[in-house]
């Protein structure tokens, strides 16, 4: 019973990877063509117009390329999320360290104003 079970379980991890390649696989790929797509759509519709057919097509493209980034930032989400439960939990200090560099890099110590450089939080503001 065992042994027939792995072997099913092996042939549906094949299938579904195959099926992830086939349908959902590269979608930064897609993404790149959809914008490609619609981008060549505006250029023509700027120039001549477009047709009924055009304007349908140039809609469903907007749909396709909004559902795939929608889907796209939930994978990476879904991601995020399993490595920080992997890793541990959002309050580790790993994490703390992460917001701590990111805060210190996004930060402004000086900002150059012509051939002046401003350091006060006053004078940048």
């Amino acid at each position: 019973m065992g042994f027939v079970l792995k072997e099913k379980l092996k042939r549906l991890k094949g299938a579904l990877k195959k099926w992830n390649k086939d349908v959902y696989g590269s979608v930064d790929t897609k993404i790149g063509d959809l914008t490609d797509a619609i981008e060549c759509l505006e250029l023509k519709g700027e120039r001549e117009g477009l047709s009924e057919e055009e304007l349908v097509e140039r809609k469903t493209k907007f749909n396709n390329l909004w559902l795939l980034l929608k889907s796209k930032d939930s994978l990476e989400f879904q991601k995020s999320r399993s490595r920080r439960l992997r890793e541990g939990d959002a309050n580790t200090e790993f994490f703390h360290a992460c917001v701590k560099s990111r805060r210190r890099s996004n930060s402004l110590v000086a900002l150059k104003k012509g051939s002046e450089w401003l350091s006060t939080p006053e004078a940048i503001r």
